[in-house]
Parts: C-alpha cells; sequence; structure tokens
C-alpha cells in the first residue's frame, strides 16, 4: 500500500515531458493540519484490517520536494511519529529527487528522518532543463557522485524513455548497472492531442517493447548487478507461470497498490490520476476508511475492474501482478477494433522472458536457484511519477 504525497508542485525543473508542468510555479504545500488528519485516521483505517494489508510506503513527491524547508520535513516525520510510530505501525519513507541541488545538509536531514532517497535521471535525452531552460546533466552526475563518496544508500532512479535517449537503452542500462542502481524504466507514450512540447519525444508501444527486450538480452547475456523495472516484474511472472507459483489476483477492494494524494489532499487511483474518474475523495477531509465505502471510490474500483476483464483470459493471469492493465494511465491503453482492452507490452514481455529462460543456460540455471517466495508480486520499490 503506497502513498504518493504530493507535498508540494514547486520545482527547480521544467522537463519537457513532466505531467505536473503547468504547476511547477505553484509553492503550495500539503497543510500539516490535513497531514495530521490523514495518520490519524490511516492508524484507525490500519488497526481495523490487520491481516488484509500491507504496510504504508509514504513516497514524497514534487515538484521537487527537497526544496522544502527542512523545519517542513521533520513536522511531516513528527506527526507519522505522534501517530503511526506511538501505534507500533511500521511504515517507509523515501522522497524522489532530481538531484540538481541537494546539500550536505539535506543529506545529513534525509539520514537523520530515515528517509530514503530516489533519484530521477534518464542518462540520455536532454530533457531535463532547469528553468532557464540549461540541460542539468552535469549537476546531477556530480550530485551523484556525491553519494557514492559519502556511501549513501538510496532507494533506486527513475528513467524517462523518450524519443531522444531511446536508442541509447542499452548505455542506461550499462551506466546504472556499473553503479549498482536498481532503475525503472518510464516510457513516455503517444497519445492525444499531447502539449508541443512533449510531441517530438514520444514513442510507441512497439518501440517499448523492443527497447525493453534488448535490456533483457543484456541482462541475461551476461551476470547483471541490479533489478530493472519493470522488466523484473516481468521476469518474476515467467518464473511464477514456468513453476506453477502461487497465483496473486489484484483486487483494489482488498488492498490498493497506490493511492496519488494531491496537494490538497484530493486522493487518485494511479490510472486515473487528476481526472474526474479517478478521484476517490480527500484525504485531509475524510477518513480514508469513509472513502473506500464512498461512492466515488467504488466507481473507480468498478472502472479498474473493468480493464481487469481483459486479464481474466489471459493465460499469465494470477502470475503477472496486473497493474499494467488495471492501473494503466490512458496512454498506456491500447483498445483493438472491437474496443476491447488489449496487454501491447506485459504479455508479449512475459512471453519474451519464458523463452529467454527455456533456451539459455543461465536462464535455467537462474530458474531452478531463484527464490521469489519472499517477493510478493504486488510488491514495487518505486512508484512511477
Amino acid at each position: 500500500m503506497h502513498f504518493v504525497m504530493k507535498l508540494s508542485k514547486l520545482c527547480n525543473l521544467r522537463c519537457n515531458y513532466c505531467y505536473e508542468y503547468e504547476e511547477l510555479s505553484h509553492k503550495e504545500r500539503m497543510p500539516l493540519e490535513g497531514l495530521d488528519f490523514f495518520f490519524r485516521h490511516l492508524v484507525t483505517y490500519i488497526q481495523s484490517k490487520p491481516k488484509q494489508i500491507g504496510i504504508p510506503h509514504f513516497i514524497l513527491h514534487g515538484g521537487e520536494a527537497l526544496l522544502l524547508p527542512h523545519s517542513y520535513l521533520r513536522s511531516f516525520r513528527e506527526l507519522q511519529r505522534k501517530h503511526l510510530d506511538a501505534a507500533g505501525i511500521e511504515y517507509t519513507n523515501g522522497v524522489q529527487s532530481n538531484l540538481v541541488q541537494i546539500s550536505d545538509a539535506t543529506l545529513d536531514l534525509l539520514q537523520e528522518l530515515n528517509i530514503s532517497l530516489g533519484i530521477s535521471f534518464d542518462v540520455f535525452g536532454n530533457q531535463r532543463v532547469d528553468i532557464k531552460g540549461r540541460d542539468t546533466q552535469d549537476r546531477v552526475l556530480d550530485n551523484l557522485q556525491r553519494l557514492i563518496d559519502r556511501n549513501i544508500r538510496f532507494g533506486g532512479a527513475i528513467t524517462v524513455l523518450h524519443g531522444a535517449n531511446i536508442e541509447h537503452v542499452l548505455r542506461i542500462y550499462d551506466f546504472y548497472n556499473r553503479l549498482r542502481i536498481n532503475y525503472r524504466m518510464l516510457p513516455i507514450f503517444s497519445h492525444v492531442d499531447p502539449p508541443a512540447r512533449i510531441e517530438p519525444i514520444l514513442i510507441s508501444h512497439q518501440e517499448t517493447l523492443t527497447a525493453f527486450q534488448e535490456v533483457a538480452k543484456a541482462q541475461f547475456a551476461n551476470p547483471s548487478n541490479i533489478r530493472v523495472l519493470p522488466l523484473w516484474d516481468y521476469f518474476k511472472a515467467a518464473v511464477s507461470y514456468l513453476t506453477g507459483g502461487r497465483k496473486a489476483i489484484y483486487d483494489p477492494q482488498v488492498e490498493e497498490w497506490v493511492y496519488i494524494v494531491n496537494t490538497n489532499g484530493d486522493t487518485y487511483d494511479h490510472g486515473d490520476a487528476y481526472s474526474p474518474e479517478g478521484f476517490m475523495g480527500n484525504i485531509f477531509k475524510q477518513p480514508l476508511s469513509e472513502i473506500r465505502k464512498a461512492p466515488e471510490y467504488q466507481n473507480t474500483v468498478a472502472i479498474r475492474q473493468s480493464r481487469l476483464e481483459t486479464c481474466h483470459s489471459c493465460s499469465f493471469y494470477g502470475h503477472c501482478n496486473q497493474l499494467p492493465i488495471a492501473e494503466a494511465i490512458s496512454s498506456e491503453r491500447v483498445y483493438d477494433e472491437n474496443g476491447k482492452l488489449e496487454c501491447t507490452i506485459a504479455k508479449p514481455m512475459i512471453q519474451f522472458m519464458i523463452n529467454e529462460i527455456e533456451q539459455s543456460d543461465s536462464g535455467k540455471l537462474l530458474l531452478n536457484s531463484l527464490d521469489i517466495t519472499h517477493d510478493s508480486s504486488l510488491e514495487n520499490q518505486m512508484i512511477p511519477s
């Protein structure tokens, strides 16, 4: 159970593909009184269903959340301690940063507050520019080296895959593999009426599939130091299928994968975030237990269950975590001529993984030695931003 907390939209970058682009100058913050309400009632919700839900994972997002005053981040943690720690509830915190501007004092603060650090860095493509349009690559590399020099462990990276860097997908993999940094590839797909700034860098589902397969082949060909998402999810599904592993069915009515919480407390599911269809309620004004009973929330469940009908006839149903369909954003959805939702990436990637495992000696050895029972198919280390 993840909560993506949009603490503030304020950002020091203007990445061309950012879905928060129009709000990146906004200085509003999540109100502390709203957070106090949320954490207080979250305790009640968790205690009411101790056997049904996993521990909460809080992902602090922006904008650039590390532009916020240190006093604000301390207050956020104090509220968690006041409610969650006092109730004996286990949880984790992570913050996603563009790593353009990060001081030693901020790094010290993250360690003090026990907030893990994730980075957003494309390695190639020159799309992550500052307010004046200047590329930030060198600054990020310098700060990344500082993290390495200080032996700071961080939660991984997000690399946006787009038209300006997709040809470098193997070099991106080599970069992270050498540094032993897990990362997620996050494609920017073609969609209807894209903003002019995005249109030149959109990629197709087929281009994405080809890129994913190139990286997977590289991992099979030589020992890999890292996990690459979503490839790791596809690999786990393939292993589960080949070994007759326990099936896991995603049902948001039982446990949500992620709640997207906007700065004002409005809360959405992942696939329909910021749209009326995805609106669940306001988590700063309504207890989570009440939100989940409300008609608005039930509507979000019905929409996702309708999408999940695509999964029911799939041979990998229950082995795949079903998130690529249930929580697909609009640009990730492809429909056939009869209006049926298709699985254009996850399903062929799982089949690709099966073929690679069966055809390679290293894949067979890995299959025999791997224990995925401890790694829940619904658990994800990072949430797409």
